[in-house]
């Protein structure tokens, strides 16, 4: 045939490049030369559009000095790994006085100088970390390269995120929780270890424009101590801490000081979550409690107060009318059973629960 048959025509010609696969490709400036498919590997080779360009040491246009070709790993895509085969222009200084010589197009958007993995691609790992709860040795499988070159990637952004004072403005509801790293080594990092295995975490807890709660990590900092939550609020400044209106914390007595000391104008509350699990924790212990009197042994199958187990930790506007009759019978069962029936409604009270966190807070 006197004319190709694919989208493309072909490589060299006028018009060379495809406008559907520049498309697919999502990078502007950078065009689809070829795409080979394996079968655990998508490779596309791209180049920039010819064109003039100066010199960044004198401004003088420069000639054309061949390529290099660069391989960069790319976000995945159709569940397959990708690896873009980009064809860098290469161009030479014609000022005899200029100290340049030759240089290579740069592409922040595509990747950063020396780079080994895409620009798109390291926002993608760090996506995945973020909001799937992937491991970095996950991500570095996706992507189908070692998880040495993905955190080489990420680092620097993360790096720069952490550094960045901008998302700690407009903090007016903030919390606080403990954090720990089962899997981490409590030997120091000089003798094998891999860090602190307790930490604080600081969150965002405002509630935005649209009446959605940020919930958003703002940092993590070693120790579960007050002196920890202390040092952060302090290393934050004045105006931080006076525009904290409500502080949010788990039943641990050093995070409430630490409120207390330097949020003094801030309401101190304890979030949803811990609070519906004192309730919970006080019911199951109640129950054991009484099973093991009543019957001389921990719950058994046929037990009445063993049997309802797990729907005593459900909300009442949960339960179906099938399992509101077995919490009923039993119950019943037995006189002494009253005492778990009045804790659990004694836990769902304001009074009961004040009494709970009372107690927890010392």
């Amino acid at each position: 045939m006197s004319e190709p048959t694919s989208c493309c025509r072909a490589l060299g010609a006028g018009g060379a490049y495809c406008d559907n696969c520049d498309l697919l490709l999502g990078l502007d400036g950078l065009h689809v030369l070829a795409v080979e498919r394996a079968p655990d590997l998508l490779t596309v080779t791209l180049e920039s559009a010819p064109t003039r360009v100066g010199c960044p040491g004198c401004g003088v246009i420069a000639e054309s000095h061949g390529r290099r070709v660069v391989r960069l790993v790319d976000a995945p895509c159709f569940t397959t790994p990708v690896v873009l085969i980009w064809r860098k222009r290469r161009y030479r200084c014609r000022e005899a006085l200029c100290e340049t010589g030759t240089f290579t197009e740069q592409d922040p958007d595509l990747a950063r100088p020396r780079g080994l993995l895409t620009t798109r691609a390291a926002r993608w790992a760090i996506g995945q970390i973020r909001r799937e709860h992937a491991s970095v040795q996950g991500v570095a499988r996706q992507l189908g390269t070692a998880w040495r070159t993905v955190w080489a990637a990420i680092k620097p952004i993360l790096d720069a995120a952490a550094a960045d004072e901008s998302r700690f403005a407009g903090v007016t509801t903030l919390g606080v929780d403990e954090h720990i790293w089962h899997h981490v080594s409590t030997k120091p990092t000089d003798d094998g270890g891999r860090g602190p295995k307790e930490l604080t975490g600081m969150v965002d807890l405002t509630v935005d424009e649209n009446g959605q709660v940020r919930a958003r990590l703002l940092d993590l900092v070693q120790g579960r101590t007050k002196a920890a939550y202390t040092d952060w609020l302090d290393e934050r400044g004045e105006d931080f801490k006076a525009g904290v209106q409500v502080a949010t914390l788990d039943p641990f007595q050093g995070y409430k000081a630490a409120i207390d000391d330097e949020l003094a104008e801030a309401t101190a509350v304890l979030d949803v979550f811990h609070v519906l699990a004192l309730g919970t924790k006080c019911v199951d212990e109640v129950r054991r409690r009484v099973q093991q009197a009543t019957t001389g042994h921990r719950g058994r199958k046929g037990d009445p107060l063993y049997g309802i187990q797990t729907i005593l930790r459900a909300g009442a506007e949960n339960l179906t009318d099938k399992q509101k009759g077995r919490i009923a019978r039993a119950f019943a069962a037995h006189e002494a059973h009253q005492e778990v029936d009045v804790t659990g409604s004694s836990n769902l009270s304001g009074a009961g629960l004040f009494m709970l966190l009372s107690r927890s807070l010392g």
